[in-house]
């Protein structure tokens, strides 16, 4: 039976994903101002197929950019799940692990190359937001929410507003200096020791966050009664 004019086969999607993956090779390699021709010959593919797969450059930058998302699923959930580490050491290990995947596993080239083809493109924007920036504070947000659910954290739980705030905050400077040491080459100009910045980073952070802790009363001892008022005099 043949295929209805239009209709896009079964594979179609399959395929489409394929591509992408070798689309950000090819953006990862070539850089934000990568041209579509040269996508194409990184991918390995016709400019045409290109086209029948995401429409235009940006089409198949933005949908390379959302497969990041996906293949790093299990590196996102670490960052999600403390286990049982408490605050102080759980925020570090996220700060200094970011540090690491970011110049050893490629991470940095994503996000730097993501976020200039995705500001100076607005139809690759959405999708740097929903492969990359998106799910790395939506999983610190997750983060979070546990160390407040454990009373950790002066952070309500239940208020997305006040935790997300919270996870911007957190995540937003180790990023700045991430991007500024290494894709601007801010360490050649004004080097900084990254796991210093961590460390002072990680402890006002949870100085800002610290728990509200009461006063707790003070008891009587035992056999002693407690005090009565001194009466005033009429």
């Amino acid at each position: 039976m043949s295929r209805t004019t239009g209709a896009l086969n079964h594979d179609h999607e399959v395929k489409r994903q394929q591509l992408a993956r070798r689309v950000l090779r090819a953006v990862l390699a070539g850089g934000s101002a990568v041209s579509l021709s040269e996508i194409a010959e990184g991918a390995g593919c016709s400019i045409p197929t290109l086209k029948h797969y995401f429409h235009d450059r940006s089409g198949a930058v933005a949908e390379a950019l959302r497969t990041v998302r996906d293949d790093a699923a299990a590196y996102i959930g670490e960052i999600a799940q403390p286990g049982a580490l408490r605050a102080a050491a759980s925020l570090t290990k996220v700060a200094t692990d970011l540090a690491i995947a970011w110049q050893s596993f490629g991470v940095g080239q994503v996000f730097a190359v993501g976020m200039a083809a995705g500001l100076s493109e607005s139809q690759v924007g959405p999708g740097y937001l929903d492969g990359v920036l998106e799910p790395t504070v939506l999983a610190i947000e997750a983060r979070l929410r546990v160390h407040a659910e454990r009373g950790e954290l002066s952070l309500d739980p239940r208020d997305a507003l006040a935790v997300r705030t919270a996870a911007l905050s957190f995540v937003s400077p180790l990023l700045v200096a991430l991007l500024h040491q290494h894709a601007l080459d801010g360490a050649r100009c004004r080097p900084l020791d990254l796991a210093a910045f961590a460390r002072e980073h990680v402890s006002r952070f949870l100085r800002a966050y610290a728990p509200n802790e009461r006063s707790p009363r003070r008891a009587a001892r035992p056999g002693k009664r407690a005090r009565k008022p001194a009466r005033t005099a009429r």
